[in-house]
């Protein structure tokens, strides 16, 4: 922050800083209230967050790794509601070589080596290239004192036993190791720049509304040892902040070998899916959670869980009504002025009767034959009159409930709010 604000006038900067607060020890109030003193003295707007770390971690997943997690979401959040072009972190050289010395001892290929990145996707790191000692003799000589945080002491979480244990040993033996290491970090970088170089034209990569896409045989034609290449390369693009597994490889390489649907998840909440000449690399979007508004008729309510407007009226039949249309439709139904219907998200076990259809199937398997994408079917707010679904915004109505003779039906709508 110190060094940015000295730059600020000379580059154009609007500098704001987040700090986030986690909680995992008694001293983490001190760190925040040192990082708004910090920030009162260089006239930078702070904000701060406090964040918990939720009770039940993910598969393998570390306390350290799930605030790692958490505090990246929220930066970005922080970024897109300020309208900021990117995130800075201070990340410095020393964690770059602890980086390469975990990753060495778990096993890592030419992405792994290539270490922590000066940008990725919207993050920047503009102190990589320095010593954690360069950047404490500026401090001091400024007479800025670094806030310690005491968790770097436990010998818990595998970094800090690189830092305190193995990297120490290492320089005793060999004092030019942790040199070695950002060399290597360096070159690895250098040739996975130039393999990508190669690969990006061959892969044919196109940004989309929910990803990235690549056209699946620009990958088939690849020799299979590029493939881990290839595919780091489409995750980078996406911002996926890790490759995918050999497991996910194999298995999407499986399925490109038998069916012309792909759909494979390949870690981070992430996902392959494709359909036809494209594979795209989608994010899982969060659940929808389960609504249920009851509206009167005429009426409307608000479905905050989708920023929509939901409504109910009579009207006169009109020819859109005779076109299927996602956000409005005209049903025959058993209404009175003052009936209660109930809109929501679908629940195991829905039904309805597709228009023309004799039968009713279930709502699920509907969805799958018109071909609804998996993560849109909870955020479809379905209509119920009379506990029977009568309206499947975008994919059909009930039969029953179909336009009539009659001058008038009614009208449900739904609008953004």
């Amino acid at each position: 922050a110190w060094g940015l604000q000295r730059l600020a006038s000379k580059l154009d900067l609007d500098l704001r800083a987040v700090h986030i607060d986690h909680g995992l020890d008694g001293d983490s109030r001190r760190r925040a209230a040192a990082a708004r003193d910090l920030c009162s003295y260089l006239g930078i707007p702070l904000t701060t967050v406090q964040s918990s770390i939720p009770p039940r971690l993910g598969p393998a997943e570390s306390l350290e790794a799930a605030a790692r997690k958490i505090r990246y979401r929220i930066l970005e959040d922080q970024r897109r509601q300020l309208g900021a072009s990117f995130i800075l972190t201070a990340h410095h050289a020393d964690d770059q070589i602890e980086t390469l010395a975990i990753r060495l001892l778990y096993g890592t290929g030419l992405e792994g080596l290539a270490g922590i990145q000066e940008r990725q996707g919207r993050v920047l790191r503009p102190l990589l290239g320095l010593r954690q000692a360069e950047i404490k003799q500026v401090l001091g000589e400024n007479d800025l004192v670094p806030v310690a945080d005491p968790s770097n002491l436990h010998w818990g979480p595998v970094r800090n036993r690189v830092r305190q244990l193995l990297l120490p040993e290492l320089l005793g033996e060999e004092p030019q190791v942790d040199e070695q290491l950002l060399a290597l970090a360096i070159t690895a970088s250098s040739v996975r720049t130039q393999v990508e170089g190669l690969l990006r034209p061959v892969l044919d990569l196109r940004h989309t509304e929910r990803g990235l896409e690549f056209r699946k045989r620009s990958l088939q034609h690849l020799p299979r040892n590029l493939w881990p290449f290839a595919l780091a390369l489409v995750h980078r693009e996406a911002g996926v902040p890790y490759p995918p597994s050999a497991a996910a490889t194999q298995e999407l390489a499986r399925q490109i070998g038998r069916a012309d649907r792909i759909g494979c998840d390949c870690g981070a909440g992430w996902r392959w899916q494709g359909r036809g000449p494209w594979i795209g690399l989608f994010k899982h979007p969060t659940p929808t959670p389960s609504f249920a508004y009851t509206v009167e008729a005429p009426g409307e309510c608000e479905i905050e869980e989708l920023s929509l407007r939901f409504r109910i009226r009579r009207g006169a039949v009109d020819s859109w009504m005779f076109r299927q249309s996602s956000r409005r439709v005209g049903l025959e139904l058993p209404l009175l002025a003052g009936d209660s219907v109930v809109v929501r998200n679908r629940r195991p076990g829905d039904r309805v009767r597709p228009l023309g259809c004799q039968y009713t199937r279930r709502l699920k398997d509907l969805m799958i034959d018109r071909r609804v994408p998996r993560y849109e079917r909870s955020r479809l707010p379905l209509l119920e009159v009379e506990s029977r679904v009568v309206w499947v915004p975008g994919v059909t109505i009930d039969d029953a409930h179909r336009i009539g003779v009659g001058r008038e039906v009614w009208i449900a709508e739904l609008e953004s709010l």
